[in-house]
């Protein structure tokens, strides 16, 4: 049996639309480093038009930094929209909160890819169009708002254990 992570809390089928949508999106985040590991040519002619007094005798070094660069951002950034995803499918308010803020700057950030060359728009526009989903899944349906609402809130320890609460 598959336990899925909204499973158990009643979670709207807006928000777990986030799952599918997280599964995309990382298959975008991974693809693009991928890409550029191993057809260094696409990754070089994008440096070199970028820079274009480089030394070729230093392009290699630039396409490795490139590469690296990509794949450390896009590891985080895997790692980042699963965790607030997770969280978020618990009713954790400021999850919401935190993935809304990420998918934002990741949305903005995507115009630095877009700028480095069309060849960078296929995994631009996907990704910008999944987190506008996402955002979307979050905020707009009532459904959503009311989950988060019900999770709003959660008694402290001291009431827990009878204590006066400041």
């Amino acid at each position: 049996m598959v336990v899925r992570p909204y499973q158990e809390k009643g979670v709207p089928a807006s928000l777990r639309l986030l799952v599918p949508a997280v599964i995309v999106l990382v298959a975008v985040y991974v693809a693009l480093p991928l890409l550029m590991a191993f057809d260094r040519d696409f990754t070089g002619a994008s440096v070199m038009r970028d820079n274009p007094d480089l030394d070729p005798a230093h392009l290699d070094f630039a396409i490795n930094a490139a590469v690296t660069y990509a794949v450390v951002l896009h590891a985080l950034d895997v790692v980042l929209v699963i965790w607030f995803v997770l969280k978020a499918l618990k009713g954790r308010r400021w999850a919401r909160v935190a993935l809304t803020v990420y998918l934002i700057v990741a949305t903005l950030a995507g115009f630095v890819s877009a700028a480095a060359g069309s060849e960078y728009y296929w995994a631009v526009i996907s990704a910008d169009v999944i987190h506008l989903l996402m955002i979307a899944a979050l905020w707009l349906p009532a459904s959503a708002r009311a989950f988060f609402a019900a999770h709003r809130r959660r008694p402290g320890v001291a009431e827990r254990v009878g204590g006066p609460v400041p």
